[in-house]
């Protein structure tokens, strides 16, 4: 069993009274942790009301993370309040880098049946890339419309209607 000892009781071989803990630490980074740690998160939120018809909008502001290694990116994201007042289409989700689809999320979600008394449903996925470069900064956001027409694909702006994009970087 290791002994404990308190800080302000430790005396220093040169008699300075100065514990040199950054060199204890220094060599404790991200590269050094066990594979499968998650090595940061970054991560956005909002409620605010959106609406789009055949043309793709952003479900989110961009979200950016800088690799701190050779690791792979984990991209989850719960989009609650959608709606889609349309009986003959479904709304479409991407996941993009910021300006371009990398990975369609699905095709057909949230039929709608021509009424304003459409319900409410929740989209969620997670994206699992491949190992991406040490030090690179990486955006994403998700991107939806409707699929077929032109009527509105909405996401609500209700308080209890969160969407939340969020990034962890995942020590490979």
């Amino acid at each position: 069993m290791a002994s404990k000892i308190k800080v302000d009781q430790l005396e220093t071989a040169d008699g300075s009274g100065t514990i040199a803990l950054q060199n204890q630490l220094s060599g404790m980074t991200s590269v050094s942790m066990p594979a499968g740690s998650i090595v940061q998160v970054v991560s956005t939120q909002t409620s605010a009301y959106a609406a789009t018809g055949s043309s793709y909008l952003d479900a989110f502001t961009d979200l950016t993370i800088t690799t701190k290694g050779a690791n792979k990116l984990l991209i989850t994201s719960s989009i609650n309040g959608v709606v889609m007042f349309d009986a003959n289409a479904y709304i479409r989700f991407n996941l993009t880098d910021g300006s371009n689809s990398i990975q369609t999320l699905t095709t057909s979600y949230a039929k709608g049946t021509a009424s304003a008394n459409d319900p409410y449903g929740s989209f969620s996925f997670q994206y699992l890339t491949g190992a991406k470069s040490a030090n690179t900064a990486y955006t994403y956001n998700v991107e939806y419309k409707n699929n077929v027409n032109t009527n509105s694909a909405r996401l609500s702006g209700d308080s209890d209607s969160l969407r939340t994009l969020t990034i962890m970087e995942i020590q490979q």
